[in-house]
């Protein structure tokens, strides 16, 4: 088979890269991505050169529509001959597919920021277990026949073929450190006037070894003056930096279940007031703190130790997942 795989955001090219080394051993794959951040980097450390079409259009709700619809356009002109696409958020691909009568898959693990093109019409949809998909049924007239879960979260995909890289504490300057990553203050789902916290949490932690990885440019300039604070001059592999950190702190979701599903104490200063359910479940669980208060992280990660990495646990999720998608893919063979 011929499969079209979109991919537009850098936590995607983890989530992805290991269902492309399974699907390329017996179908044709045709991958695209869209530049923004670390996407184009990360998928050419993996030995992958795509085909760009778009770029990053700025928070304005206005010209993200326009990036939205001018990027549609291109891949529906230059996209042809797939049997099937796949892709996480599925805005893109479920669109083109269907105007092109072509089935889709959309992974998703967001059931608070809904992506109607996706949802409206994609095809097949593989969530997982804790998603609450009825919302969407409720909304989008999706069939639950169209519907496959699994036991996991997205991130346990990936995890499942971690190999740590015992050379990576050469690239640093320090063995023992923590990790802080900003909020995306940039994106449309950050509420207007939110204000960053990391200043506060550089100052909170002085004394201890910091690996800071800055989103955007300007970002650098909270590392001023600070000698324990290191920024990397290109990308690092994201589960190495979790695996050897002491403890990840980041402004998003998923760089914080990496950290938890490691063993890593993961804190989430995310600005949002709504956590999608993969989120409080593992807050739940207390495999996540959640909190904006610098003092609060910092109490936490110092009375924090590292567990055990059940890697076993996500080679299931993983071996589930590639056999949801196998079963779709053989109605179409």
């Amino acid at each position: 088979m011929k499969i079209w795989i979109d991919i537009t955001n850098t936590p995607h090219v983890n989530m992805l890269m290991p269902i492309i080394r399974y699907l390329k051993t017996n179908n044709d794959l045709i991958i695209t991505a869209r530049d923004f951040a670390e996407t184009i980097p990360l998928l050419r450390q993996n030995d992958i050169e795509p085909i760009v079409f778009g770029e990053y259009k700025g928070k304005r709700r206005i010209n993200k529509l326009y990036g939205l619809i001018s990027r549609t356009y291109r891949l529906f002109q230059s996209i042809h001959d797939f049997d099937i696409s796949l892709s996480l958020g599925g805005n893109y691909t479920a669109s083109i597919s269907r105007l092109k009568k072509k089935p889709s898959i959309v992974f998703s693990d967001n059931d608070i920021s809904f992506k109607a093109f996706a949802y409206k019409f994609g095809t097949y949809f593989i969530l997982p277990f804790y998603f609450n998909s009825d919302k969407i049924v409720e909304r989008y007239g999706i069939k639950k026949t169209q519907i496959f879960t699994f036991q996991g979260f997205k991130e346990d995909i990936y995890i499942a073929d971690f190999i740590p890289n015992p050379n990576f504490l050469d690239l640093l300057p320090f063995k023992d450190f923590i990790t802080i990553r900003p909020e995306n203050l940039k994106a449309s789902y950050i509420p207007q006037g939110i204000k960053t916290i990391v200043p506060e949490l550089f100052k909170r932690f002085k004394d201890i070894n910091i690996l800071f990885l800055p989103r955007y440019e300007e970002e650098k300039i909270y590392a001023n003056d600070y000698s324990n604070i290191y920024i990397p001059d290109g990308p690092l592999n994201g589960l190495d930096v979790c695996y050897y950190s002491k403890a990840v702190l980041t402004g998003a979701g998923t760089f914080a279940r990496e950290a938890a599903l490691l063993g890593t104490p993961a804190v989430s200063f995310f600005p949002g007031k709504l956590f999608l359910t993969v989120d409080k479940v593992m807050q739940e669980n207390g495999l996540e703190f959640k909190s904006r208060n610098a003092s609060e992280i910092y109490k936490y990660v110092i009375s924090s130790k590292k567990n055990s990495f059940k890697q076993a646990r996500s080679k299931n999720v993983q071996a589930e997942v590639y056999q949801i998608i196998q079963n779709i893919l053989n109605e179409y063979k």
